[in-house]
């Protein structure tokens, strides 16, 4: 078998610099079909290169798509571990490198940086291969460019997370179209329609997003001194940084579509701890979700885990969809599924 592109030696057949142009990084790991529309999408929304780190240096999908234009792979070998050490947040993240996959991910950001700093692409974005960028009233390449006149080191993109309406679902980006639309964007006092949707809603009574609701970033590259400030976000660490949160474009977050994903997700996970790096509360951070899923997917009973999933997962009942449209908590985006299934 062919090895896949080292990070620090041989160059995919197809890595070409794409000058000018916005780049997004992602780490990935066991990614499956969103690998495929993840670049499908990104290629055809104008993104002049995608870097794609895989945390597994075995994973066959390195070599699968390392061919394909506009894709930069990078593999987690020996060259990548000695590039994050010449990073200025390596430091900061040295002791947890092997415990959590977020210090990998924000090494690999900052690694990246320089890479596309070097291939003269513009802008990196940084988001995770379960995610799309959505810009449904302008082009890629006229919002970045559209940037370059601005004075702003960073923008942030807020999210909508998949509501998915099913169990079974084997093509996420090609199939869920229903969202949860950021906080930002709910009444700040609460509507009649809005108060009746959310409380005839159990799900919706520790928040309204099951994960991260606070977005993500991309960097300009020709600013010198920013670096990864965690896996959401950019910035200088010993001065102030120009930012922006953009009004019109988004991050679809397809988390946890499927039964069969959330089940093979939080298993990959095993049974982590209650605090990233030991210190930062997850259920403060994100709420509870996240380790009550853990916690039902340890106990071995898949029948309780499909009854998390259906109770706090998918919304398969279309009457409360349609009241949660009606009340501005769902949005129904159908862009990327028309394009992304022909």
């Amino acid at each position: 078998m062919p090895m896949p592109p080292s990070s620090a030696g041989s160059e995919p057949v197809n890595d070409r610099p794409a000058r000018g142009g916005p780049a997004i990084v992602t780490t990935l790991r066991d990614a499956g079909p969103l690998l495929d529309r993840f670049i499908a999408w990104h290629v055809a929304a104008g993104f002049a290169r995608l870097y794609l780190v895989f945390d597994d240096p075995a994973d066959p999908d390195a070599v699968r798509v390392a061919s394909r234009p506009g894709v930069t792979v990078i593999v987690h070998d020996g060259a990548l571990r000695e590039a994050w050490t010449a990073q200025s947040v390596y430091a900061g993240l040295a002791d947890s490198i092997d415990t959590e996959v977020m210090a990998r991910q924000i090494l690999n950001a900052a690694v990246v940086m320089d890479r596309a700093r070097r291939d003269g692409c513009s802008w990196l974005l940084h988001i995770d291969i379960d995610e799309l960028f959505w810009s449904p009233n302008q082009s890629v390449a006229d919002h970045f460019s559209a940037l370059e006149a601005e004075p702003f080191d960073v923008v942030t993109y807020r999210n909508l997370e998949a509501a998915p309406e099913a169990d079974e679902i084997d093509d996420p980006m090609g199939q869920v179209t229903l969202f949860k639309v950021p906080p930002e964007r709910l009444p700040t006092l609460p509507q009649a329609a809005l108060r009746q949707a959310l409380q005839a809603s159990p799900r919706f009574r520790t928040g309204i997003f099951n994960l991260y609701s606070n977005g993500k970033s991309a960097a300009r590259l020709d600013r010198p001194g920013l670096e990864p400030f965690g896996v959401h976000d950019f910035g200088r660490p010993q001065a102030g940084t120009a930012r922006a949160i953009s009004a019109r474009h988004f991050i679809l977050h397809y988390a946890c579509c499927g039964f069969q994903a959330f089940l093979a997700k939080y298993r990959r996970l095993g049974r982590f701890q209650d605090r990233w790096w030991g210190r930062y509360d997850i259920a403060a951070a994100i709420g509870p979700f996240h380790l009550q899923a853990r916690d039902v997917i340890m106990t071995g009973d898949e029948a309780a885990a499909l009854a998390f999933y259906r109770a706090r997962v998918a919304i398969e009942n279309p009457a409360e969809a349609e009241r949660l449209l009606a009340a501005g908590v769902l949005e129904r985006i159908i862009g990327p599924a028309r394009l992304l299934r022909g």
